[in-house]
């Protein structure tokens, strides 16, 4: 079994658990339903054949994150990989084909990006402005923190109550202690730092 195998099933089994929305599907059928003007890497196969996420939102304490399923992968890449008008489409310059949007929070204008032409599928973030930050090294970590996060917010805080209860606009220390102890040791600092910027800060 793959680390990217063992992360998505503790991510599905973590999903089921607190009986989240939407479910993870296998469907084995990526290739055919892939937008042929999107690239993807080995891992992003696996995951989208394995375990697609089917409207799948996910609290996280301050703004939801959503995942993409295949049918909405290719528009989810309008306004990054391609700026779209009344009259036309074009590729945007300062973006790589092989940056995929497969999630963002559920406002829209946070992509975490997955980096198609690089073994293990490093993932990226962003907010509406800047340049692309990583916040994992691979696919697999990336979902295994994720799995990690939702068993913090979900079981020992009851998803909103994270925040400083002298302070509506603090996170609790006890919170930061807990993620920080469990995430930054699958992601390494540096990552874990962008991890908690993009999420929290």
């Amino acid at each position: 079994m793959s680390e990217l195998e063992r992360a998505l099933i503790e991510l599905s089994n973590v999903h089921e658990k607190f009986n989240l929305q939407g479910k993870f599907e296998g469907n084995n059928s990526v290739e055919l339903k892939w937008p042929n003007s999107i690239e993807y890497s080995e891992e992003i196969n696996f995951f989208f054949n394995k375990f697609e996420p089917i409207n799948i939102k996910i609290e996280i304490g301050i703004t939801p994150i959503t995942f993409f399923e295949v049918e909405k992968i290719e528009q989810a890449q309008y306004g990054y990989r391609w700026i779209k008008d009344s009259a036309s489409i074009s590729d945007n310059p300062k973006w790589s084909k092989n940056h995929l949007v497969f999630m963002d929070d559920f406002g829209g204008g946070k992509p975490i990006i997955a980096i198609t032409d690089i073994k293990g599928t490093p993932i990226y973030a962003n907010y509406s402005v800047g340049e692309p930050f990583k916040i994992a090294d691979s696919l697999a970590d990336f979902f295994l923190s994720i799995a990690k996060l939702i068993e913090i917010v979900y079981g020992k805080f009851n998803i909103f109550d994270i925040g400083d209860n002298n302070d509506d606009d603090e996170l609790s220390s006890e919170f930061i202690d807990i993620i920080t102890n469990e995430i930054k040791p699958i992601i390494g600092s540096n990552n874990f730092e962008s991890f908690f910027d993009y999420f929290y800060g």
